[in-house]
């Protein structure tokens, strides 16, 4: 019985000490990385694999252009590692807070990336994201350098930048709040997306030199399969007749995916890269005649900007409206549900669309 009352007033007085002790320091816990969209938090989980544990800021079905971050949401900044977002002012509703809440842990993956223009004249100034010079920048730009060469030789290709490409995102200025001159959907080319790869693989490095190997070898693997990737997709679209190889959509989400596959894109409803802006009622009507001359078979919406617009424009000129997945991935188990399975999704639909 004494030993019995001995262990009681033992654990009664260690158990309040142990729920004291804070979890990290209870165990050895992981990096905690907070994505900003679910298509980044997927090719950033590809790499990390089980060494850290990734999550979307924003759930699935969410415009994270101009989604805002709740109370929770912006604690889960504060708490994280790291934070990655897509950058050129691509998260619209978290610029108000991403620089307090999360400072020096926020990492653009984008920043290797060849950037192509919306509309508006982007300045090239020999500035980065934070517009510091390019002087000053001289690890980053090595480090772009090498990852192009690595996603160069992956896809046998002999330059990443497609026409009209302006230059990697440190390079230039791309405007002030919200979207300027700098059309951020890089993610619909796999080729962009092997740089965020290798992007993300080094900086996890750089946090988690432990887990060097893994992300490595993660990072290696999943580069395999972009290029594999890469390949189906033009071979899909192949399969569109050459005259037929045209793209209006609601707004601009596949340049990159059209300049890389050989698709004409001849409109957007929403002008600018945003998703918060209105056409005229002129640009509207102007429309209406560029799907009349062209042609137009098909408009293609998607699944979390509104598409009423679009549907005006259909019931107009008679094109099908066709809904394509965009800003988000689909829920789990769907169609669209990984960054590989999406993109497979968008160019069968574009494909079964035109032919």
């Amino acid at each position: 019985m004494t030993r019995w009352f001995r262990f009681m007033g033992i654990l009664l007085i260690t158990l309040p000490l142990l729920a004291a002790v804070p979890v990290s320091q209870a165990q050895d816990s992981d990096l905690t990385i907070i994505a900003s969209t679910s298509i980044l938090a997927d090719v950033a989980s590809q790499v990390a694999g089980d060494a850290a544990a990734v999550e979307s800021l924003f759930p699935r079905g969410t415009n994270a252009h101009s989604a805002e971050p709740s109370a929770q949401d912006i604690a889960r900044l504060s708490d994280a590692d790291l934070v990655l977002v897509v950058g050129a002012n691509y998260e619209e509703g978290l610029s108000a807070v991403l620089g307090e809440a999360a400072g020096d842990h926020v990492v653009v993956v984008s920043s290797c990336v060849p950037f192509r223009p919306v509309t508006i004249e982007v300045e090239q100034h020999g500035k980065d994201e934070h517009g510091e010079e390019v002087s000053s920048s001289a690890d980053l730009q090595t480090r772009c350098e090498s990852d192009t060469e690595t996603v160069k030789a992956a896809f046998g290709l002999d330059d990443l930048a497609t026409d009209g490409a302006l230059g990697p995102l440190y390079s230039l200025d791309c405007g002030g709040e919200g979207i300027g001159g700098c059309d951020p959907h890089v993610w619909t080319d796999p080729v962009n997306v092997a740089l965020w790869t290798l992007f993300i693989r080094d900086t996890l490095i750089e946090r988690d030199p432990a887990h060097a190997d893994t992300y490595t070898t993660n990072a290696e693997a999943y580069l395999t399969q972009l290029a594999d990737l890469d390949q189906q997709i033009q071979a899909i679209i192949e399969t569109i007749p050459e005259d037929s190889r045209i793209l209006l959509t609601n707004h601009l989400t596949f340049g990159y995916f059209a300049s890389r596959y050989g698709l004409d894109l001849v409109g957007v409803i929403i002008p600018g890269g945003s998703t918060s802006a209105e056409p005229s009622v002129q640009e509207v009507l102007d429309l209406i005649q560029l799907v009349q001359d062209y042609g137009v078979p098909a408009i293609f919406t998607e699944n979390v900007v509104s598409d009423s617009l679009a549907q005006q424009i259909a019931d107009e000129t008679g094109a099908n409206m066709i809904s394509l997945y965009t800003e988000s991935l689909g829920e789990p188990g769907g169609d669209a549900d990984t960054y590989l399975s999406y993109m497979l999704y968008n160019a069968s639909t574009i494909a079964d669309a035109l032919k």
